[in-house]
């Protein structure tokens, strides 16, 4: 049996939200009507700008764009408990679950992830001769995305350059019945497809090809986006050194993920030297992020990180 885990502290203040449209209902409507007729000085029109302003000032903090401004300190803790044993014929046979407390921030995605106070269903896993079966109830992710559904069932291997995987979702009248994986590598070609099933829809998929030449790594995808129009899109990922770059287009313009009329594209850089690790991003919207982490020796990481949002996150972790 292992434990293993992260623990966490420091101070965090919320971005900037996009705003809001404040909803109107139809006492608002009854209300603007009136307001641009003469007012009778009858007690139901004085009763309905009352109620206009009522609803104004609260639908206000509906359209608001800032978040709260103030900083708020943070704790977490978060431990993975893991138990395993091998079978006199080779097969290994493991059982995972966590617990944790407070909060700890996900740096990448600039938000508190709260954690759980009390032991979740374990995951367990049987592998025998290069299969794993993966059984936790609602446990096992989509390969699409990871957003579709979690399922009960998962079956991977691989054999020579040969990879696979399903997911089943054992009860009926769900979204989804399965998600399933292929890829296949030879002389330096990667390609994958992904698929989820959806019931009652068109299927997700996306089909990727990548090749690995020196320092460049090229990446094709073709995402269908289920019912929607497909994305084709093209990430570059150049190793110099201590740095890595990486550089990603898509044909989205003014379609189904991107309406603004531009096309996406994204542009980063990760650079490592001694203790520190700086990394630097920008989109097509100027959406900006900024990270450093300093390893303090012995498990433990000071991270410092902010966006174009303005939201902040200071503090140390360590991991155990």
């Amino acid at each position: 049996m292992t434990f293993s885990g992260t623990a966490a502290a420091g101070i965090f203040k919320a971005g900037k939200k996009a705003a809001v449209a404040a909803p109107t209902t139809p006492a608002t409507k009854a209300a603007n009507a009136l307001a641009a007729a003469t007012n009778d000085g009858s007690s139901a029109y004085e009763a309905l700008v009352d109620a206009k302003k009522a609803e104004d000032k609260a639908n206000a903090g509906s359209a608001a764009v800032d978040a709260a401004k103030d900083f708020t300190v943070y704790t977490g803790i978060d431990i993975n408990i893991k138990a395993s044993t091998t079978t006199d014929n080779g097969m290994t046979i493991s059982a995972a679950t966590d617990m944790g407390a407070g909060s700890i921030p996900d740096i990448a995605d600039k938000e508190l992830d709260a954690q759980t106070d009390d032991l979740t269903a374990p995951e367990v896993k049987i592998g025998y001769n290069g299969v794993t079966i993966e059984l936790q109830s609602e446990g096992v992710d989509d390969y699409y995305d990871g957003d579709l559904e979690n399922y009960d069932i998962g079956v991977s291997g691989a054999f020579g350059g040969l990879s696979y995987g399903i997911a089943l979702e054992t009860e009926r009248n769900t979204a989804s019945d399965y998600s399933a994986t292929i890829g296949y590598t030879v002389a330096g070609v990667s390609l994958t497809i992904n698929q989820n099933d959806v019931d009652g829809a068109e299927d997700q998929r996306s089909i990727s090809a990548s090749y690995t030449m020196g320092a460049v790594k090229a990446t094709l995808k073709n995402d269908n986006k289920g019912a929607a129009k497909d994305v084709n899109s093209l990430t570059l990922a150049y190793t110099a050194g201590p740095a890595v770059i990486t550089a990603s287009m898509k044909d989205d313009k003014n379609n189904n993920t991107n309406k603004d009329g531009k096309q996406s594209w994204d542009l980063g850089v990760v650079y490592t030297t001694g203790a520190y690790t700086i990394s630097a991003s920008t989109d097509e919207s100027s959406a900006w992020e900024a990270d450093v982490a300093y390893d303090l020796g012995g498990g433990a990481t000071l991270n410092v990180a902010t966006d174009s949002k303005e939201t902040v996150i200071a503090g140390v972790s360590f991991a155990f």
